[in-house]
């Protein structure tokens, strides 16, 4: 006679704690993470981004003083006050020279990424040394070069009179010429090392194969940049100078630690008096006014730039 088995009766108290997860539960709480996950970051942008941005849009429209809760609609007074402004040409200028500087820095980083993405003996050392001054904090770095240009005691003019160049021993941050690109080369020492980094980024996604077989070919080095490395690394040029056009219009901090904007507004950027009329003078809806310019000025800078970027990659 054969053994029979008999099935226990199953029981709620022995089924399986995991038995939610079946296919069909697993499909259903996929899209409620995906919609939770998506919800998020859409009420966060919308409630930090976009809001801010229409409310600062209405307000150029006011005479808002940041103070009392009512205010009046002026129409586009504050704009064509902000146009017709001499200083407000004069505030642009000075923030020219904060894109000639950063477009220097742009091409410095580039070619330091090319140089140290090679075989250098001690490239390490290097990366390390160009990128440290991007750790270091912003009000250090004031006060360093504000000492770095001190007309008396500073080393730039110390070493200029020690060897005869005396003439050239000018006041860095006193001349109406010299103060904004000397304020402006603050940010090409400190932010360099890190437009390098991402250079190199770029650059170590390339084979190496590929400048062996063009060098194979008689390709010189620079024909080996212009035809394999810069359309390779052409999306990150384009980021970077992005970011450079973006930071010349914005520059605020150098003028603001060293200088208060000074002499007689030779060093007064854009933001800088967007700032000033809004918490010195209380006219909020003039400021706002400003911001919407600079916000209308990035967007048009970076049409033309992508535009220009797509000619070029045409033409590679």
């Amino acid at each position: 006679m054969q053994p029979t088995t008999e099935k226990l009766p199953s029981t709620k108290r022995n089924r399986n704690p995991f038995s939610i997860f079946t296919s069909q539960n697993v499909k259903i709480q996929k899209r409620i993470l995906i919609v939770v996950f998506l919800v998020v970051p859409i009420v966060l942008t919308l409630m930090f981004s976009y809001y801010p941005a229409l409310k600062l849009f209405q307000q150029s429209f006011t005479d808002w003083d940041g103070m009392k809760p009512s205010y009046n609609y002026v129409g586009l007074q504050n704009f064509t006050e902000v146009l017709k402004e001499p200083e407000t040409l004069k505030t642009f200028g000075n923030n020219f020279a904060y894109l000639v500087i950063g477009i220097i820095q742009t091409l410095l980083a580039l070619y330091l990424a090319i140089i140290l993405n090679g075989k250098l003996r001690g490239r390490n050392f290097f990366k390390s040394i160009i990128f440290m001054p991007y750790i270091l904090n912003g009000v250090a770095v004031a006060y360093m070069f504000n000492y770095i240009y001190d007309y008396n005691n500073g080393p730039i003019n110390v070493i200029l009179r020690n060897i005869g160049l005396e003439q050239f021993a000018i006041k860095w941050l006193g001349e109406g010429y010299a103060i904004n690109f000397s304020l402006a080369f603050m940010g090409l020492w400190q932010f360099t090392g890190f437009a390098m980094v991402i250079f190199l980024g770029a650059l170590q996604s390339i084979p190496f194969d590929i400048y062996e077989a063009a060098s194979l070919d008689g390709a010189t080095f620079f024909q080996a940049i212009r035809y394999i490395t810069l359309p390779s690394v052409k999306r990150v040029l384009e980021l970077n100078l992005i970011l450079c056009i973006n930071g010349a219009i914005q520059a605020y901090m150098p003028a603001f630690l060293i200088t208060k904007g000074g002499p007689a507004g030779d060093s007064t950027t854009f933001v800088y008096k967007i700032l000033d009329i809004a918490f010195k003078y209380n006219k909020f809806g003039k400021a706002s006014a400003m911001s919407v310019i600079t916000l209308a000025i990035v967007a048009v800078v970076l049409i033309i730039t992508n535009v220009a970027l797509k000619e070029r990659k045409e033409a590679l």
